[in-house]
């Protein structure tokens, strides 16, 4: 099991705003690494592009443990839903090797909301 837990479950961000919380794992033996990517990816028509924007890799851990992260938002690109193509974010830990994973989704957009490409205008960030 890997978990990413954020402080005070908050899941919408404005750029450049401070994203704090613990990554936890409890797995059947150590594994080499544990890593947390905070990355954007799109969906939609076309190929799916996707970018980390910070990272933090924990080398040689125990088997169970937990650490805490702290991120800074990237400016850009904002969190967006659009006809043809949305961008997304989210907070993603995966123990290697194996395939225990975590992910938690995100939106980053000004005042942590998702720019609504539809209405040309803001929605609430999703939960």
């Amino acid at each position: 099991m890997v978990e990413i837990s954020l402080d005070g479950n908050r899941r919408a961000v404005a750029p450049r705003d401070t994203l704090r919380g613990t990554l936890q794992w409890v797995l059947d033996a150590p594994p080499e690494s544990v890593e947390l990517r905070l990355l954007w990816y799109t969906e939609g028509r076309g190929d799916q592009d996707v970018g980390v924007a910070r990272s933090l890799r924990i080398e040689a851990p125990a088997a169970v443990g937990s650490s805490p992260f702290d991120f800074e938002a990237p400016g850009g690109p904002y969190s967006c839903a659009g006809r043809l193509v949305s961008v997304r974010w989210a907070l993603e830990a995966i123990a290697r090797p194996g395939k225990e994973a975590g992910r938690t989704e995100l939106v980053l957009g000004p005042g942590g909301l998702e720019v609504d490409l539809l209405d040309a205008g803001m929605s609430e960030g999703r939960e």
